[in-house]
C-alpha cells in the first residue's frame, strides 16, 4: 500500500540542486527544476553508482560515474527507454516535500 512520506523541508530543496534522502531504506534524490520538485531512485542501474553527484541540465540528470543521462520526469534512460531509475510521485504541503512510496 502507497503512502506519503515527509522526505525534507520545501526550503531544502534549492532550484537547480540535488539533495539526497531517505526514507526508511530507499536512497532517493529530490531536485526542483523551474519550481517543481521531482523524486528519483539514488541509484544508476548501469553499475549502482549514486547519482546524487551527477549533474543536471534542463530535465536531465547525467551519471557521475558513467555519464549515462536519465530524464527526471520519467526516470527513462536518454539512450533507450527500456532502461529507467524509479521516479516517485511528489507533492509540497505545509513547507514540507512529500514523496509517494
Amino acid at each position: 500500500m502507497s503512502s506519503w512520506a515527509i522526505a525534507a523541508d520545501d526550503n531544502e530543496v534549492k532550484e537547480g540542486k540535488i539533495v539526497p534522502v531517505s526514507i526508511g531504506d530507499q536512497q532517493m534524490i529530490l531536485l526542483r527544476i523551474n519550481g517543481e520538485v521531482f523524486a528519483l531512485e539514488n541509484r544508476c542501474p548501469h553499475m549502482n553508482c549514486q547519482l546524487q553527484g551527477g549533474t543536471l541540465q534542463e530535465y536531465s540528470i547525467k551519471c557521475p560515474c558513467h555519464s549515462w543521462t536519465f530524464d527526471v520526469r520519467t526516470g527513462a534512460y536518454i539512450a533507450s527507454d527500456k532502461i529507467r531509475v524509479n521516479v516517485y510521485e511528489t507533492q509540497v504541503k505545509d513547507g514540507k516535500i512529500s514523496i509517494l512510496t
